[in-house]
């Protein structure tokens, strides 16, 4: 069962990820690769829906607000990276876009209601 909206993402022709909070908080991906996988849970404790990204075929990056209201995020590029902390103070769920390889754009509304922009470029600012 999920409990927030989806999220989608495509990092090749004919590939699509799903990403969705599920029953128990922890973050659930489903896949298409010409047929669908099963649910996997990716761990975490999110308090929001999750965001979904690719600045790269291969490369997923997914952001959620976690237990103690901060923003994370996990990458994938062969294989899943731990949870890091972004920081931040959001209030909703993310939102995520890339423009260029290297480079993702994160949005989310604080605490204080003004829109919250961190960004990715060789490393996270600010």
């Amino acid at each position: 069962m999920l409990t927030s909206d989806p999220a989608a993402v495509s990092w090749a022709r004919g590939r699509i990820d799903v990403f969705a909070r599920g029953a128990d908080n922890a973050l659930k991906h489903v896949w298409y690769d010409g047929h669908w996988s099963t649910w996997e849970s990716l761990g975490g404790v999110l308090t929001s829906g999750p965001a979904a990204s690719s600045w790269a075929a291969g490369r997923l990056d997914v952001f959620a607000r976690g237990s103690d209201h901060t923003l994370y995020q996990r990458s994938y590029e062969n294989s899943w990276t731990g949870w890091q902390s972004l920081g931040g103070d959001p209030a909703s769920t993310p939102a995520a876009v890339s423009w260029d390889e290297g480079r993702i754009d994160v949005f989310s509304k604080g605490t204080d209601n003004t829109l919250r922009h961190t960004w990715y470029d060789k490393g996270w600012t600010p």
